[in-house]
C-alpha cells in the first residue's frame, strides 16, 4: 500500500493541569478533503489521498527503471570482460548478454508487489548519476595524465560500474525510505546535465589560444565535473522545498536551448579579432543558465502539467500542502495543537 511522503510541519503543546485529570478519549481534527475526523488517543489525522492515484509507480516510471537496469547489466558485463581481459569475440559478449537480460528480470521481481511511487525513479536516477560520476572522474584523469598513466578503457568500465553500483544503492535507500516524487528525480537528473554542459563551456572557454590544446581539454573536463556535481547538489537541496512539475522541467530545457542558441551569434564578432573564439563559450554558458532560470520562472505558478499522476499536488508547483489541523491530547496529560501536511 502506497503511503504518501508525509511531513509533520509543526507540533506544539502547552501542559494544562486542568486537562491532566480530565482525560479525553481521542483527538478531533479537520481534514480539508474529508471534513471533521476523529482518531484514537494521541493519533494524528492522516492525510487524504484524494487525486485518484493508487500510490503505485506509473508504467512510465517503472519502464525507466527497466531501461536503466538493462543498461547497468550490460555495463557490468563489459566491466567483467575488461577486468578479465577477454578479447575473443565469441566470449566477450556472453557476460553483457547474460547480465543485460538478468538485470531487467531482477527489476521484474523487485516490482512484485509493485513498488511505491517514486522508488523506481530514485533507483534509476542513482544508477545514472553514479555512472556519470564515474565517467567524469575517468575523463578528467584521462585528459590530465600521460599516455602511459592514463586509465584507458578498463578504467572507464571500472569507474562507470563502481559509480553506478554505489549510486543505485543510494537511490534505492532514498527511494524506499523517502519515496521522493518522480518529478524530483527528473529535475535532479536534468540539473546534472545542465551543470556538466555549462561547466564544460566555462572551462573550455576560459583558456586562451596560446595555452595549448591539451590545457583546454583539461579545463573543460574539470569544469564539466564540477558543474555536474554542483547541479546535483543544488537541485537536490532545492527539491527539499520545491518540486518542479514536468512542465517546469520541460520549459527549463527549452530555456537552456534558447539561451544557448540566442548567444551563438557572438562568434561573428570574433572575425578579425585577436581574442580566441572559444571565449564565446563563456557567454553561451551564461545564456544557457539564464534560459534555465527564465524557464522555471515563467512556469512557476502554472497549474497545468503534462501528466496528472500526482495524487497530492495535481498539476501545480507547490512547496507544501496542509492536510490536517486540529487539537491533540498529549500522553501523560496536556493538550496541544498540530498541523500536518505533505512536502514534495
Amino acid at each position: 500500500m502506497k503511503r504518501a511522503l508525509c511531513t509533520l510541519v509543526g507540533l506544539f503543546s502547552a501542559t494544562l493541569s486542568a486537562t491532566a485529570a480530565a482525560q479525553v478519549g481521542g483527538t478531533i481534527g479537520w481534514n480539508p478533503a474529508a471534513g471533521a475526523t476523529s482518531t484514537g488517543y494521541g493519533m494524528p489525522v492522516p492525510p487524504s489521498s484524494s487525486g485518484g492515484s493508487s500510490g503505485q509507480s506509473s508504467d512510465a516510471e517503472i519502464g525507466t527503471l527497466y531501461v536503466t537496469g538493462t543498461a547497468y547489466g550490460i555495463g557490468a558485463g563489459v566491466w567483467l570482460d575488461a577486468e578479465l581481459g577477454i578479447s575473443d569475440p565469441g566470449l566477450r559478449f556472453i557476460a553483457p548478454a547474460v547480465l543485460g537480460v538478468g538485470a531487467p528480470i531482477g527489476v521484474y521481481f523487485l516490482d512484485h508487489p509493485p513498488m511505491p511511487r517514486g522508488v523506481p525513479g530514485a533507483i534509476s536516477l542513482g544508477l545514472t548519476l553514479g555512472a556519470g560520476e564515474g565517467f567524469g572522474i575517468w575523463s578528467y584523469q584521462f585528459v590530465t595524465s600521460s599516455k602511459e598513466n592514463a586509465w584507458g578503457f578498463r578504467g572507464l568500465a571500472r569507474g562507470s560500474f563502481i559509480g553506478a553500483t554505489i549510486g543505485g544503492a543510494a537511490g534505492a535507500a532514498v527511494g524506499f525510505t523517502q519515496e521522493p516524487s518522480p518529478k524530483s528525480s527528473l529535475f535532479i537528473g536534468s540539473a546534472a546535465l545542465w551543470g556538466a554542459g555549462i561547466g564544460s563551456m566555462f572551462g573550455y572557454g576560459s583558456t586562451g589560444k596560446d595555452r595549448g590544446y591539451g590545457l583546454s581539454n583539461d579545463k573543460a573536463s574539470l569544469g564539466g565535473l564540477i558543474g555536474y556535481n554542483a547541479g546535483i547538489i543544488g537541485s537536490a537541496a532545492l527539491s527539499a522545498v520545491w518540486v518542479p512539475t514536468y512542465k517546469n522541467t520541460a520549459f527549463m530545457w527549452a530555456g537552456a536551448a534558447a539561451g544557448f542558441v540566442a548567444t551563438t551569434p557572438v562568434y561573428l564578432f570574433y572575425a578579425g579579432s585577436e581574442a580566441p573564439a572559444k571565449r564565446g563559450l563563456i557567454l553561451q554558458g551564461v545564456g544557457t543558465t539564464l534560459g534555465i532560470v527564465a524557464g522555471a520562472m515563467f512556469t512557476f505558478y502554472d497549474k497545468d502539467d503534462f501528466a496528472m499522476d500526482d495524487p497530492y499536488r495535481p498539476g501545480r508547483p507547490s512547496i507544501a500542502r496542509i492536510t490536517g489541523v486540529g487539537p491533540m491530547q498529549m500522553p501523560g496529560g496536556g493538550a496541544g495543537a498540530m498541523v500536518q501536511g505533505v512536502l514534495f
